[in-house]
């Protein structure tokens, strides 16, 4: 079962949650015996163990698995952290690792950092708290005081979405700089000349912006123009593409979201061309998202394997013996906006 960290102090649950003592004085029996029914059921009694599991009920007692569970290490928990929960293509990393950790009785309590670095040092810090098994985040450590806390906890850590040449524990995603590379080849070939990429600040945005650049300039062509802009920016965002970059004949958005802005912005101000045929500016994305799919013109992208980073992230998680570094690749998909 997937479920976002509780809004309420962990103090106040404590205050208020009902006790296994209590649990104890309900059923008639010690409470030690309540704890052998919550740890090792099988050693108890049949009607000892219904009286407590019906005691257990009536009180709404929950059991503190990570309290009772330091003398052998095992929660059953795994934190994720991702930047936000708004974009589907990291609903779809999360699905994917749930699909291979809940089967296996494992619980993922889930936390996003914003795209802010101090909040994902305390998001980091507040996960770790619960004594996870494991921590599957987006990306690598903003900081090196995040990093420095995943290193001393000493549980399984897996990075995605990026390939960092050394990490903590172990890294499933893409190359983002070869993303970068692959759109500007095609834009050059396709005989495009004024490129253009628009993203964020964050590390795999600066990755594909690089990767651009560098394709761009072995391709001959100009420096393309970059446009920074603010996450959550929409609308916004696709007018600073349009006065920043107002003669660009080719766009490379760091995710789509940025790319449909874009398009539905150039069709408010009737820069597309008729469908079927070359747009007279190109626009790429990147995460294939189901939007772009639909949107017309459809839009051309990077498809990113975001269930099965979250499969194979969980499966590394898992087991220490597999590869500690795996590519699940991408591929450019061209429709009509390119």
């Amino acid at each position: 079962m997937v479920s976002r960290m509780a809004d309420i102090p962990t103090e106040l649950q404590e205050r208020t949650a009902p006790t296994l003592e209590a649990v104890a004085k309900r059923a008639g029996v010690s409470p030690i015996t309540v704890s052998r029914v919550v740890r090792q059921p099988g050693i108890v009694s049949d009607d000892t163990r219904l009286r407590v599991e019906a005691a257990m009920r009536e009180l709404g007692y929950v059991p503190n698995m990570v309290a009772g569970s330091l003398a052998s290490a095992r929660t059953r928990l795994v934190g994720v952290l991702v930047p936000t929960i708004a974009n589907s293509i990291f609903a779809d990393t999360v699905q994917g690792l749930s699909e291979v950790l809940e089967p296996l009785g494992f619980t993922v309590i889930l936390a996003q950092s914003g795209y802010d670095d101090a909040r994902e040092e305390k998001m980091l810090a507040a996960l770790l708290s619960r004594r996870p098994e494991a921590i599957i985040m987006v990306g690598a450590p903003a900081t090196p005081a995040g990093a420095e806390m995943l290193r001393r906890a000493r549980i399984a850590v897996v990075e995605t979405w990026e390939l960092p040449a050394a990490p903590i524990d172990a890294a499933a995603g893409f190359d983002n700089h070869a993303a970068g590379v692959e759109v500007a080849r095609y834009f050059a070939k396709a005989g495009r000349r004024r490129l253009a990429f628009v993203g964020g600040d964050d590390r795999r945005a600066e990755q594909r912006w690089l990767g651009f650049l560098e394709a761009a300039r072995a391709a001959g062509l100009d420096d393309p123009q970059r446009v920074s802009v603010t996450r959550g920016a929409g609308a916004g965002a696709a007018t600073v593409v349009l006065t920043e970059a107002p003669d660009a004949d080719a766009v490379f958005a760091a995710n789509d979201a940025y790319a449909i802005a874009l398009l539905s912005a150039m069709r408010r101000a009737d820069l597309l061309g008729p469908l079927g045929s070359p747009q007279p500016v190109a626009v790429v994305g990147l995460g294939d998202l189901e939007m772009g799919r639909l949107f017309a013109p459809a839009l051309s992208t990077i498809r990113v394997h975001g269930v099965a980073i979250g499969r194979t992230a969980a499966e590394l998680a898992l087991d220490p013996t597999r590869p500690r570094r795996v590519d699940l690749g991408f591929e450019l998909v061209l429709r009509e906006s390119g």
